[in-house]
């Protein structure tokens, strides 16, 4: 993207200084721009702003009211537009502002993107009828775009994972799986890594949240769940905020801070597994009815299954391809979390002892089983099936005889 560099006619033109340094370049600039002069370029420039605009919550309609009403306190009502800038110049004889964008990723509109969209829909309608003014804030030379959008983004809360995609938390994982393809779906295209990010476009559905893929990868993680000890993540199938922060936190033993260079060194060490982990939940997910209908174990009969239902859309997450039954995440992390138990370091390197997708063609039955008579004990609740210690014994236990027989046949 080319920088851009807009001159609009402001009101009310202020600097503030650096408090610190004067001379410094870090400085604040706040005016007032007619809604008509808003530029529409700046539209190019928004993903320094950690939620994408959802135009249809009560916030966005409230602006899109004030900006049509008679009363002339837009600009006192409505929070205005946040914007980073590379600098901002004003001309005191035609009371026109100059304000200049060189890197997408750190300038652009940090706050206020109901605000601007309200805007530019407003400045559609022939000839506006009521003159609006909004006021317009200018930082310069911020080091810190994350923290900013964090302080300023609070109105609505922004969640973590729209702050953590702008400090590039998510990328070491990116890199692993955005070529990934299961069943020939790049399912990559469909994860959602900010706020809203996917709102408004009916070409994406079965859309998959960051904290998913964050709490699936946990489970297989060695540093914060030792795959020889029975210590489960139940945590992953019951908060994905709290896997999300459990991620965040991983540091070395006996540090308290986060570490992000330690963080990015484990999923480096994960590299080989990851992929394997999403293909592993698929052919779970896709085969585990057929599996139980070879067995004669009635999966359709169910209430979770959904089977017969037309008005529930059943899609697999990562393929994204349609089934007939529902598998619920309550059976599907206990039993993708099992296989947790093949992880081993090798190299340097997080690798199976034994290929999973080999160990699932032959324990799958036994599996299906164990899930489904524990369903029955649970009166069909895939919830209490999710959070069942016994459940998650149970499965990983299976598994990790078969890794201990498989190596004393191997030894």
């Amino acid at each position: 993207m080319k920088e851009l560099t807009i001159t609009i006619p402001v009101k009310s033109f202020k600097k503030f200084d650096n408090p610190y340094d004067s001379k410094a370049m870090a400085a604040k600039y706040q005016f007032f721009v007619n809604v008509a002069d808003i530029p529409s370029e700046w539209l190019e420039w928004l993903s320094v702003n950690p939620r994408e605009q959802k135009l249809t919550t009560d916030v966005a309609r409230d602006i899109a009211k004030s900006l049509r009403s008679s009363k002339k306190n837009f600009h006192v009502l409505n929070r205005g537009i946040l914007l980073s800038a590379e600098e901002v110049t004003f001309d005191n004889k035609e009371k026109m502002a100059t304000i200049k964008f060189l890197n997408p990723n750190m300038h652009g509109i940090v706050d206020g993107g109901h605000t601007y969209r309200q805007i530019l829909k407003y400045q559609e309608e022939i000839n506006p009828i009521y003159e609006k003014y909004v006021q317009v804030e200018v930082i310069t030379s911020f080091d810190s775009i994350e923290e900013l959008a964090e302080a300023r983004n609070n109105s609505v809360a922004v969640d973590d994972k729209s702050i953590e995609e702008l400090r590039g938390t998510f990328d070491p994982i990116k890199r692993i799986i955005e070529n990934q393809r299961i069943q020939g779906e790049k399912y990559f295209d469909r994860i959602s890594f900010r706020q809203n990010e996917f709102w408004g476009n009916k070409d994406v559905n079965n859309i998959i949240d960051v904290r998913e893929i964050i709490s699936i990868i946990n489970m297989f993680n060695p540093i914060l769940y030792d795959p020889m000890t029975p210590i489960h993540p139940i945590q992953s199938y019951t908060g994905k905020a709290a896997s999300l922060n459990k991620f965040l936190k991983m540091s070395p033993l006996g540090v308290k801070e986060e570490d992000p260079e330690y963080r990015n060194a484990v999923i480096e060490k994960l590299t080989k597994i990851i992929p394997d982990i999403f293909k592993l939940w698929d052919d779970i997910e896709v085969n585990f009815a057929k599996v139980s209908k070879e067995l004669n174990r009635r999966y359709g009969s169910k209430p979770y299954s959904n089977y017969g239902k037309d008005n529930v859309k059943k899609i697999s997450m990562f393929s994204n391809v349609e089934m007939d039954y529902t598998v619920p995440k309550g059976i599907m992390y206990p039993v993708v979390g099992a296989f947790r138990a093949l992880v081993c370091e090798r190299d340097g390197q997080y690798d199976w002892t034994i290929s999973p997708f080999n160990v699932w063609d032959e324990k799958k039955e036994q599996i299906v089983t164990s899930v489904l008579e524990s369903s029955a004990q649970f009166g069909n609740s895939p919830d209490k099936l999710g959070k069942s210690t016994l459940l998650w014994d149970s499965l990983y236990n299976m598994i990790l005889i078969y890794r201990i027989t498989n190596e004393m046949k191997n030894s």
